[in-house]
């Protein structure tokens, strides 16, 4: 498909862009897109709550009083998970939560997210001229003004320019990543994707090149 592309002035260029169909006309799968989440999300979770349970409680393990005659209740020792400073019963212990998703499924996800912005209008190519000599954040929110994006904004570029990102770095809502680096979750926490017109064709290469791996022959 070819669609128009915005300046920085917030003006439609005459000229079209093309995209490939196979990554922003791609069928949208919801199920596909929440698998991924889930997984991205668990995967962050460091997992190191822990506590200690009666076996690993230093102290003694005599009983504290006899089991029978005292009228009282009855009592193990100091270690038991009744008694103040004894072990925590089923409490948690460290372990990983990471979710190991297929390289297809992942990228399958994000071409669904990218078309689904693209079909909402929440997509559009920026055609950036390298303006940006040195840090403006004015500059940058000036052009969001313009290109009427009032709400969260993710915007992909194709080399990490230093002052391009600081620009960017002040403005609330706004994140921004290199086109290697794009995943579900920042296309789920921002309404707004704007692609840089020359990181498009670095981002469908990410998306559509075929990995060889290689084979491990073992005599």
């Amino acid at each position: 498909m070819n669609i128009e592309y915005y300046t920085e002035k917030g003006s439609l260029s005459k000229q079209k862009v093309k995209l490939d169909d196979s990554i922003f006309a791609f069928e949208t799968n919801p199920a596909l897109v929440h698998q991924v989440f889930v997984s991205q999300r668990a995967n962050l979770r460091s997992g190191t709550a822990s506590t200690k349970n009666r076996s690993q409680i230093v102290g003694s393990t005599r009983k504290i009083r006899p089991q029978k005659g005292s009228g009282m209740a009855r009592k193990g020792s100091i270690k038991s998970p009744i008694q103040v400073g004894g072990g925590v019963t089923f409490g948690p212990s460290p372990r990983s939560f990471s979710k190991r998703i297929p390289r297809k499924m992942n990228r399958n996800a994000i071409k669904s997210m990218l078309s689904d912005k693209l079909s909402d209008k929440r997509l559009l190519v920026l055609d950036s001229k390298g303006s940006y000599d040195k840090p403006s954040t004015k500059q940058f929110s000036e052009m969001l003004k313009k290109l009427k994006i009032d709400s969260s904004c993710l915007v992909l570029t194709k080399n990490q320019d230093r002052s391009f990102f600081l620009s960017a770095r002040n403005i609330k809502n706004v994140s921004m990543m290199t086109y290697d680096k794009v995943n579900v979750l920042s296309l789920l926490n921002n309404d707004w994707v704007i692609v840089l017109k020359d990181a498009v064709n670095s981002l469908e290469e990410n998306l559509t090149s075929n990995i060889v791996r290689k084979k491990i022959i073992k005599d």
